[in-house]
């Protein structure tokens, strides 16, 4: 697994917009009023598409030769796209998920009630229950004060 990605996206000029796409990802495009709009959207969208590689543990494609790659208009222009994974992993790895939980109804409708936040119970709930304290950012957890003692003084409190 790399840390950055390079590939070309091709930028077609249309009458109303900005039409770009990563001929290595079929199915990849974006469009937008002006270039420095579509960038950023076009990084976007390769990290994700890149996400979704790693996580499936699929082989990227080589980037292609921009000699290789065939534009259609005169003002059509192949630009290079790079992201940086490593934050867009952590944003992944600590974005919230839907796990279903299922309890009475008298018990949700108290907490209903009483105005808490069930997820956020839950959370802390398995937080305890597995002695973390802290968060986990990418592949590295993030450690609270009594998870950085070892098992030896954790045994004898």
């Amino acid at each position: 697994m790399k840390n950055h990605y390079v590939y070309p996206l091709v930028v077609e000029h249309t009458d109303t917009n900005l039409s770009m796409y990563f001929p290595d990802f079929p199915g990849t495009a974006v469009t937008a009023v002006r270039l420095t709009d579509g960038i950023p959207r076009a990084k976007e969208l390769l990290a994700a598409r890149s996400l979704e590689l790693e996580e499936a543990s699929k082989n990227f494609p080589e980037p292609s030769d921009p000699d290789e790659i065939e534009l259609y208009g005169p003002r059509d222009r192949i630009v290079f796209i790079e992201v940086f994974m490593p934050p867009y992993r952590d944003a992944a790895e600590n974005k919230a998920v839907t796990k279903n939980c299922t309890i009475p109804k008298w018990l949700r409708d108290a907490a209903d009630e009483a105005g808490l936040n069930c997820s956020q119970i839950l959370q802390t709930g398995l937080k305890e229950a597995l002695g973390i304290e802290s968060y986990r950012v990418g592949n590295q957890l993030n450690l609270g004060e009594n998870e950085n003692r070892g098992a030896d003084q954790q045994e004898a409190d």
